[in-house]
């Protein structure tokens, strides 16, 4: 096999894209990535050592994207329940239309303890500014009369939280091929109607 002159770290994340988006993550392996791309295993090593080197390369563009889809579903509405219902709905389609990159993007780096080890800052400084615009952009859009007594940030944080929450109990429900009880229509409305109660109204 040629060696790692044939290959790009760009190459080996396009790569894992493709490989996550039709056989899933527990498909992509330094292995797979080198049959994918013709060269050695040893080639994807030399770019990418370990397996978080690879998620960090892999899910900080998704993040980013993530916020541009949730800023541009925000942008046009005109209350605090429009943007909230907004913001989650397109939270979830956005991630439910790619269950590989949103669980390479929010739960696998829980099982790799080099996510927590230190010089990850310069990771995190990207990841927080991606988030804060996400957060800033519906925060913006929450008036008093919707918010009552709370943070709009807060709560802005607190409804991105439920999203991920939701999505990520019909990835573990894909995952075991144990059909959820209740259409996820009609669980994603349930969650929408719940979040846009102002909680000045709720209390």
């Amino acid at each position: 096999m040629a060696g790692r002159s044939r290959v790009t770290r760009e190459s080996i994340v396009e790569h894992a894209r493709r490989i996550v988006a039709e056989h899933g993550t527990a498909a992509l392996t330094f292995q797979a990535l080198a049959g994918a791309l013709g060269v050695s295993k040893q080639a994807i090593i030399y770019w990418y050592p370990n397996k978080w080197e690879l998620i960090r390369d892999f899910s900080l563009p998704e993040l980013k994207a993530e916020a541009d889809v949730l800023i541009a579903a925000v942008k046009p509405t005109a209350s605090g329940a429009a943007a909230v219902e907004r913001f989650i709905r397109a939270l979830v389609a956005h991630h439910l239309a790619d269950l590989g990159r949103f669980r390479m993007l929010y739960l696998a780096p829980q099982f790799d303890e080099r996510a927590a080890v230190p010089g990850t800052g310069e990771l995190l400084a990207p990841i927080h500014a991606a988030t804060s615009s996400m957060y800033s952009a519906l925060a913006d859009k929450l008036s008093p009369e919707f918010t009552g007594a709370e943070d709009a940030r807060r709560l802005a944080v607190a409804a991105h939280m439920a999203g991920i929450g939701f999505i990520t109990m019909v990835a573990l429900a894909d995952a075991m091929d144990d059909p959820m009880a209740h259409r996820i229509d009609a669980m994603l409305d349930a969650l929408v109607a719940l979040l846009t109660r102002a909680p000045a109204a709720a209390q």
